[in-house]
């Protein structure tokens, strides 16, 4: 009887055992799967950062103007020409005509009633 027991608790260690250790490889393989993916996640960045840098390097005012004013490229600026001109009415060369102090007394006012301060009221008897 005693064999029987030891033999039931020997199997029942060995069965933990054997999950526990299944569950420590599945961290360790979860770990590494982790550890791939933030090396692939650090790589998409950098590539990222890389052409980001070409693109702004691509469109720098530096970059287009060499490309503009090179003696291969068929771009020029407009010369004389080319340019159409369009005529506009001329102002007119009165001096503007000036706040006359009456108005500004009319606005002050309208103000000065709407936010004047009042003397208090005497107390009567």
């Amino acid at each position: 009887m005693r064999l029987i027991k030891f033999l039931k608790l020997m199997g029942f260690l060995t069965l933990v055992s054997l999950i526990y250790i299944h569950l420590q490889m599945r961290i360790f393989d979860l770990a590494y799967q982790g550890k791939t993916k933030e090396k692939s996640i650090r790589e998409l960045t950098d590539q990222n950062s890389q052409l980001t840098y070409d693109i702004l390097k691509l469109k720098s005012s530096q970059n287009l103007g060499g490309k503009l004013l090179t003696e291969s490229s068929d771009l020029r600026f407009l010369d004389q020409s080319q340019i159409v001109r369009v005529p506009t009415a001329q102002l007119s060369k009165a001096t503007p005509r000036e706040v006359l102090p009456q108005e500004i007394q009319q606005k002050s006012n309208f103000l000065t009633n709407l936010f004047s301060l009042r003397s208090q009221a005497e107390a009567s008897r």
